[in-house]
């Protein structure tokens, strides 16, 4: 998908404007009580992801391919804005900068707005 296309997509998730959203780079501000055993920093892009439904592997939903927005990334996860809900335990496949895909697992999501979602995800071990 061209990058402009990606990019009208990914606009629809960001309140800010989008050259303001995509502008943060750096570690992001650590409050006094935070609990988080790595830093946080922003990394801002639109990702490849495939989204694994919820439930046993016999089901018949379909994993489903689409795009996401990262906000920031940690050694042990990240977060990311969808336009849908997600789910506690929920897989997601994300592909970051054309890498290999990398494993995660949804931990929270909170609904920002309509179709808005952000969610907190933890990186899962590489199989082997």
């Amino acid at each position: 998908m061209s990058q402009r296309r990606q990019s009208s997509k990914a606009s629809g998730l960001i309140e800010e404007p989008a050259a303001e959203f995509f502008a943060k780079t750096g570690p992001l501000p650590a409050s006094f009580d935070e609990i988080r055993r790595h830093p946080r920093f922003y990394f801002r892009a639109c990702a490849e992801a495939v989204i694994h439904p919820l439930g046993k592997r016999g089901d018949a939903a379909a994993p489903v391919p689409c795009f996401v927005l990262t906000r920031d990334l940690s050694r042990s996860g990240m977060s990311l804005l969808h336009n849908a809900q997600l789910f506690p335990g929920q897989r997601i496949d994300v592909t970051l900068n054309g890498e290999a895909p990398r494993a995660v697992e949804v931990v929270w999501c909170q609904r920002l707005a309509n179709k808005r979602y952000v969610a907190g995800c933890r990186f899962l071990k590489a199989p082997g």
